[in-house]
């Protein structure tokens, strides 16, 4: 899981700015590459948002780039953000492959929506449901990966709860379901 190294909101943001400024500079990959003296495949990763950066290294493609100093200070700062490490990787051992980029970007939504017919969504099962949940969908699990799963799936619920900026919820579930226990206050919930 290396991408998951790294807040995957600020590394893609920092690449389309770092990007953006290539462009405008009318530089190619290929003559940054050179003059930074990377591989292409390096300021690839870059701009795709796939890896950490360095503040002087943004320093010095905003140098290069020609970027104003107001900007240069505002992305060598995104670039120390890159570097964050998302709370979900003490669960790593329990995270499918790619659904770190999915939770960096839960952890910075606004608002989230859901309609389902027939499961409650993960941010609002309580720990039995998941639980019950888990055992169904994968009956091979003993009983310390259930509890894992059960503990991650409980951990991502505080992006509800955040007292700063926390998103706005809405969610449509089928009448069969709406019946069963919800982690979410029932005050949250409207006919």
């Amino acid at each position: 899981m290396d991408d998951a190294t790294g807040s995957t909101v600020p590394r893609r943001q920092l690449g389309r700015y770092l990007r953006d400024l290539r462009t405008q500079a009318g530089m190619s990959v290929r003559a940054a590459a050179r003059d930074l003296e990377w591989s292409e495949t390096k300021l690839w990763r870059i701009e795709n948002g796939r890896t950490s950066m360095r503040s002087l290294d943004v320093e010095q493609m905003c140098r290069m780039y020609g970027a104003p100093a107001e900007l240069t200070t505002s992305l060598m700062a995104l670039a120390k953000q890159t570097k964050a490490r998302g709370w979900w990787l003490s669960y790593e051992d329990v995270i499918n492959v790619g659904f770190d980029i999915y939770l960096g970007l839960e952890e910075v939504a606004t608002r989230l929506s859901w309609y389902e017919t027939d499961l409650i969504p993960g941010l609002l099962q309580t720990p039995g449901y998941a639980s019950t949940m888990i055992r169904a969908g994968h009956p091979e699990l003993d009983e310390v990966e259930i509890t894992r799963r059960v503990e991650f799936r409980v951990a991502r619920q505080s992006v509800l709860t955040r007292t700063v900026g926390a998103p706005t919820l809405q969610v449509v579930l089928g009448e069969t379901i709406c019946n069963v226990r919800l982690a979410a206050p029932r005050s949250w919930l409207t006919s």
